[in-house]
């Protein structure tokens, strides 16, 4: 059995800001952001949202690798997975939005030895089209990926499983994980349902978590 691993969810966790929330506000202003209050009144923030938003781009593909590229990582994003992989451990991204986009920025960064678990994502009519697997163990019919399925199985692997995510989405393996760490959205969340997390801001208040309570 390996040491440990860290999963963190990508978007608003590993990055500052979801895609789509750029997207929005890059793109499609006013008018995107209250199609995005009416939908948060009725629904969940699912695939299917996504790729309304993700549709609407009207942008060529280059256009949106630049975007890709400008996506905000946590400050201490890039610090912190060289610190977890030299203390033995291994790095997952685990994102209900789409590889399409995180692949891009982890090459580009130079990043190595990486694992990116999320869905499908192709460049179609001016924007990203999301492509569920819905013959895969983890789909989830409303995100697309069940997180806490992920996690609970990459629990067989390891001693440890380390999980940071921010919204409804990373409950489950938030509540899955070894340790949880929970910001945003998903505080709340969690401490409705009286769950046991670390709340964080950054990838900083993290490492200096696992490091003071010698977690690793």
């Amino acid at each position: 059995m390996k040491k440990f691993a860290f999963v963190s969810d990508f978007d608003g966790t590993l990055s500052l800001k979801d895609f789509y929330h750029i997207v929005i506000d890059k793109y499609l202003g006013e008018e995107g952001r209250q199609f995005y209050r009416n939908w948060k009144k009725e629904k969940k923030i699912d695939v299917e949202f996504l790729n309304i938003i993700f549709s609407q781009m009207n942008k060529s593909e280059e256009e949106i690798f630049q975007d890709i590229l400008e996506i905000p990582l946590d400050p201490y994003a890039l610090e912190f997975i060289e610190m977890i992989q030299a203390k033995g451990g291994d790095f997952y991204i685990l994102s209900a939005g789409t590889s399409y986009y995180i692949k891009k920025l982890i090459a580009h960064l130079g990043l190595n030895n990486i694992t990116i678990f999320s869905m499908d994502g192709i460049y179609t009519d001016g924007g990203i089209k999301i492509i569920p697997d819905k013959s895969s163990r983890y789909f989830s019919p409303i995100f697309g990926v069940d997180k806490g399925l992920f996690v609970t199985d990459l629990k067989k692997n390891y001693e440890k499983v380390f999980f940071a995510g921010d919204s409804e989405p990373d409950k489950t393996a938030c509540k899955a994980a070894t340790v949880g760490f929970a910001k945003a959205e998903l505080l709340s969340i969690l401490e409705k349902e009286g769950a046991t997390f670390i709340p964080f801001y950054d990838y900083s208040q993290i490492a200096k978590h696992i490091l003071e309570n010698k977690l690793i």
